[in-house]
């Protein structure tokens, strides 16, 4: 394998590996972003408190969740791209799949 593949390979990976990890450690963020709701003293504040504050929780495991999401894609174009079942040009447009 020429050297130039191997090095965009073993970027690949890298990549792949940094969007996993920092996926694990934006999870790790959770109790900092959902810390307890506190009593407002009157139940509609309350209630809309604790709404928002699920919808800041669902937010932050949605971006972990896309960040995986991302590490997957790269390591599945890595593959392809190792394999030879793709060009340099497939390999930026298995990157590139979707809403990015």
């Amino acid at each position: 394998m020429a050297v130039d593949f191997k090095a965009v390979l073993s970027d690949l990976t890298a990549m792949s590996k940094t969007f996993h990890d920092e996926a694990v450690n934006y999870r790790k963020l959770h109790p900092d972003v959902a810390p307890p709701v506190a009593d407002g003293g009157d139940a509609g504040l309350d209630h809309a408190v604790k709404e928002v504050a699920d919808l800041i929780v669902a937010l932050h495991i949605g971006f972990a969740d896309r960040l995986d999401d991302h590490g997957d894609r790269v390591t599945y174009a890595r593959d392809s791209f190792q394999r030879h079942d793709i060009d340099v040009h497939g390999l930026f447009e298995d990157l590139m799949v979707g809403d990015g």
